[in-house]
């Protein structure tokens, strides 16, 4: 983001003691499933984790979706929100750390149900407390309190949260989202929103190219599965899905989308599941300038 004095005023900003640095606060809404964003929003900067989960999740209900499970991180949890979260009929499973409520991490059983006062409200919180492999002592709250969901389906359930991190990885790398073309706030909303939009066109020629390659591979005898190289696809979706929407005659827009979904089923990659990327730690300064923004 470009550092002007209208972006500050407009999403906040970090300083010390010498500069103040225009930032922003972007927060989605992700179907870990589907692999596609269901609401997302770009806030001010210093707007709080739970603020922004609540200002989502409003949007869900808009959307008159139902049967939903929201999986959160630590940073969320407390009386409040997990009540907000129990008026909305949605289910949730939540990781917190050891400073959470007492009665909560103190509780001896691997899964058990305690009860929280929260104003003139008591809430019921299933509390799952289980070691990791590391050794260190992992504890998970949700509102589901059927037995039938074991310990291991919650942590089979909690670890899906990594398909979050890869998506983030693919909004900030590949998609840049943090690389803008302009330097008002309208400009950053809109390629904010753009980039949420392309990210799901992505997703949904994702989906369509890789049931293209396992129907063109089901007869052979392959040492891997293979899927379509998502870099080449996400190349493809850039130069020609402006293109594409702009087209108003219906055949030739699917004879582009068709050509597209033809080269990009060429090119594939084997999904070796035995192998593991270490992350990279190195903490950078903001890496994007402002001419180096490619069209959405």
């Amino acid at each position: 983001m470009n550092n002007t004095e209208e972006l500050r005023e407009e999403f906040g900003y970090i300083e010390n003691q010498s500069i103040k640095v225009a930032r922003a606060r972007g927060i989605g809404l992700y179907d870990v499933e589907n692999d596609m964003i269901i609401t997302s929003a770009i806030d001010y900067y210093r707007t709080g984790e739970r603020a922004s989960a609540i200002e989502l999740i409003n949007k869900l209900e808009a959307l008159s979706s139902y049967n939903d499970l929201i999986l959160f991180d630590r940073g969320y949890p407390s009386r409040d929100f997990i009540s907000f979260i129990g008026s909305k009929n949605i289910k949730y499973l939540m990781r917190v750390s050891t400073a959470f409520l007492k009665s909560v991490v103190n509780v001896q059983g691997e899964d058990q149900i305690v009860e929280v006062k929260c104003k003139k409200e008591i809430i019921k919180i299933r509390v799952l407390k289980f070691k990791l492999d590391s050794g260190v002592t992992e504890i998970l709250i949700t509102n589901i309190y059927d037995k039938t969901f074991t310990v291991d389906d919650f942590k089979k359930l909690y670890f899906r949260r990594w398909g979050i991190e890869v998506k983030y990885n693919e909004l900030k790398s590949r998609l840049q989202i943090e690389n803008f073309s302009g330097e008002t706030p309208i400009a950053i909303k809109q390629d904010f929103y753009a980039t949420m939009y392309l990210s799901n066109m992505v997703s949904l020629a994702k989906k369509d190219a890789n049931a293209i390659i396992e129907e063109s591979n089901a007869d052979k005898e392959l040492k891997y599965e293979y899927k379509v190289n998502t870099n080449i696809l996400t190349g493809k979706l850039k130069t020609s899905l402006v293109v594409m929407l702009l087209e108003k005659n219906p055949r030739k827009r699917r004879k582009i989308f068709n050509k597209i979904m033809e080269e990009i089923s060429r090119n594939v990659i084997p999904i070796r599941p035995e192998r593991q990327y270490a992350p990279r730690m190195a903490v950078r300064a903001n890496k994007n300038s402002l001419n180096t923004k490619r069209s959405l």
